[in-house]
């Protein structure tokens, strides 16, 4: 079984990896039929939907409809009344239903089948799992999840909401108000998080009939504005003792693993958001004409779409082969680390794509329009299932945390290292080489850059934790900056890692123009990145020592982006 986090580590051979290559039949039908359904249902009730009319009757009629088909329950057991699918069919569905430039429709989609699903599917006794789940699965109820207060948002242990048990200890009594609750206007069944009196945060399954808990108003949201986002407001709400979930005190770790699964799902999202927004560019690129000519030949389009193109196949990339090792037993927790890098690369690679298409558009895309939903849509990936910043964050701790236990070995690959920084020096190119064998030495060199940064690093934070790996955390918390480009490091090496994995996986010279492009924007930013992550962990002669030394392991010369540009935008019009 693979191991969470043992892409940082230096190997000799690219990953097996899964791909869109592994499709079966039953994917290949799921797609269609999704493509359908959002065709038929969903597109032609665009206004309807973003407007709220009717109190979500045109959101819920859909949700209805996808339950129909068996959607809502897709990778929920048969016993509950669902389908049983692998993680492949999960993220397909996240795909495809953000591929029509919905994303009210996905997230309310995505909250229900994932955060508002899984914390009883994964952690529900089996009366509770009886109980709920064949109506979640069916669409005779909404599930929500209900974490985030004014004060606890990043923070899950900053959670002010309480529970005590009553008098005669048939219920929970809870009070507090919770914040930004998706799906929370309309949905029956929440999931919501509280500390218990003697036990700490703990989760509950609430009824939104139950006395004492409220709905508050809906949010007026930058996007996603079909979508419904309340408050919820709980005093003495009286929940059963039959509905804690999980054990007492246990909260964090239920929150942290539907969190987890609900990062990777929203970067399959982000994989069909990104997959429209670039055909929007692309058919009106051929269809605009400025100067007598369509805009898709001025060379400067040229370089946006082809930009766009790499990163959807970066994107497609990690997707595939993150679905592929959440298939493992435990999976959730043991890549972790991943799915936060699959959240962070896929959320932001949208944003410029997103972006793009809008400038593309030119003043059309600055009207209300799918361009503009779409980039008001977008935004919010950044910040929810734990903002950027934090997931990126949160990487480094992860897999330092496993390096500790024994379960990678990364401490005895940072110690060889050091001793191949004293050996001949490395040569970036050769033109002899096959282009595979290229960009595999140059990556591993640059991953080679990040093990030795990261170790000059995490050396000095040891130090100031005088040794103790348990102590670790606090001082890598005084060190946010260091920690966060450490993250982006890592974030960068599963992406191009990931690339390669593909591409070996199916030659062609459309997607070795696209891994090119790649290689272009990110060997530049991982120099910058390691070298500032050096100068901010020594000064003197050490730091030029190091400094000497990356320089050894960053030789990069770029391909040519006009001829890569030119050449992807012809292959994709002849492809149309």
């Amino acid at each position: 079984m693979a191991k969470g986090g043992e892409f940082v580590l230096p190997s000799d051979e690219l990953p097996e990896i899964t791909t869109t290559n592994d499709f079966t039949e039953e994917h290949k039908l799921l797609k269609q039929m999704l493509s359908e359904f959002m065709e038929g249902e969903v597109v032609p009730h665009t206004h309807e939907i973003e407007s709220k009319s009717a109190l979500f009757q045109q959101m819920k009629m859909a949700l209805s409809k996808l339950a129909e088909l068996g959607i809502l329950g897709a990778e929920v057991p048969e016993e509950y009344g669902g389908q049983a699918m692998d993680k492949i069919s999960g993220a397909i569905i996240a795909e495809i239903i953000s591929a029509y430039g919905h994303g009210s429709f996905a997230t309310t989609v995505l909250a229900h089948t994932g955060i508002g699903t899984l914390p009883i599917l994964l952690f529900g006794t089996e009366e509770q799992k009886r109980k709920y789940l064949p109506d979640l699965v069916a669409g005779k109820k909404i599930g929500a999840y209900s974490l985030s207060e004014v004060d606890a948002g990043s923070d899950a242990n900053a959670v002010k909401a309480k529970a005590v048990k009553s008098e005669d200890g048939t219920k929970h009594l809870l009070n507090g108000e919770k914040k930004f609750v998706t799906n929370g206007g309309f949905a029956n069944i929440f999931t919501v998080f509280a500390k218990l009196e003697g036990s700490g945060l703990t989760a509950f399954i609430v009824e939104d009939d139950y006395p004492g808990a409220a709905k508050g108003k809906e949010e007026h949201k930058m996007g996603i504005q079909g979508s419904s986002t309340v408050e919820l407001i709980f005093k003495d709400a009286e929940v059963p003792v039959g509905n804690l979930l999980g054990e007492p005190g246990k909260g964090f770790k239920i929150a942290v693993t539907v969190l987890n699964f609900g990062r990777f799902k929203l970067g399959a999202a982000c994989l069909g958001g990104g997959r429209y927004a670039f055909k929007k560019a692309f058919n009106y690129a051929k269809e605009r004409k400025q100067f007598k000519q369509p805009i898709v030949n001025f060379k400067v389009i040229r370089h946006k779409l082809a930009r766009m193109s790499a990163k959807l196949y970066a994107m497609e990339s990690i997707i595939y082969r993150t679905a592929g090792l959440l298939s493992e037993p435990e999976a959730g927790k043991e890549f972790a680390a991943e799915c936060s890098v699959v959240k962070v690369a896929c959320s932001e690679m949208l944003d410029h794509i997103v972006d793009e298409n809008v400038q593309i558009h030119g003043g059309s895309g600055f009207c209300e329009g799918d361009p503009e939903r779409q980039y008001r849509d977008s935004r919010i990936n950044r910040i929810f299932e734990g903002t950027n910043e934090i997931n990126t964050i949160l990487i480094p701790g992860m897999i330092l945390k496993s390096a500790f236990e024994g379960k990678i070995p990364l401490i005895a690959a940072a110690k060889k290292l050091q001793g191949e920084i004293l050996s001949p020096s490395l040569s970036s190119k050769s033109q002899s080489e096959d282009l595979m064998e290229e960009l595999f030495k140059t990556f591993c060199n640059y991953r080679k850059a990040v093990l030795l940064a990261s170790a000059v690093n995490v050396e000095k934070w040891m130090a100031e934790a005088k040794g103790n790996p348990l102590m670790l955390q606090e001082v890598m918390n005084s060190h946010q900056i260091p920690v966060y480009l450490m993250g982006q490091c890592m974030i960068d090496i599963y992406v191009v890692e990931s690339i390669l994995a593909a591409l070996a996986r199916n030659r062609n010279e459309l997607d070795d123009a696209r891994v090119k492009i790649m290689f272009n924007e990110v060997m530049p930013e991982l120099e910058r990145l390691t070298r500032e992550m050096i100068v901010m962990a020594c000064e003197g002669d050490t730091q030029m020592t190091y400094l000497a030394a990356l320089r050894r392991f960053t030789k990069f010369t770029p391909y040519n982006m006009e001829q890569l540009c030119d050449f992807i935008v012809k292959e994709l019009i002849k492809g149309a």
